[in-house]
């Protein structure tokens, strides 16, 4: 088990930017939503690189992206 990157709604669309989406070297798994304005990840996906972490609160300073342990779920 590893840490995925979680984006924290609330902060994320204050911005509107989607440049951790550009940044992100796995495809498909940290998107945008236009109608929700802001990002998110599909965290079976995410490898835990933390590039996004690095680009959002680094490079930005708009902290609205961080690295969680996922949940288990029952059955997978």
């Amino acid at each position: 088990m590893y840490y995925v990157a979680e984006v924290i709604n609330e902060e994320c669309s204050k911005y509107n930017c989607k440049q951790c989406t550009l940044f992100c070297p796995e495809p498909n798994t940290l998107m945008y939503s236009d109608e929700e304005h802001h990002a998110y990840v599909n965290t079976e996906r995410c490898k835990g690189c933390a590039l996004c972490v690095y680009v959002c609160s680094t490079l930005l300073k708009r902290n609205a992206i961080r690295m969680v342990m996922p949940e288990v779920h029952a059955g997978k």
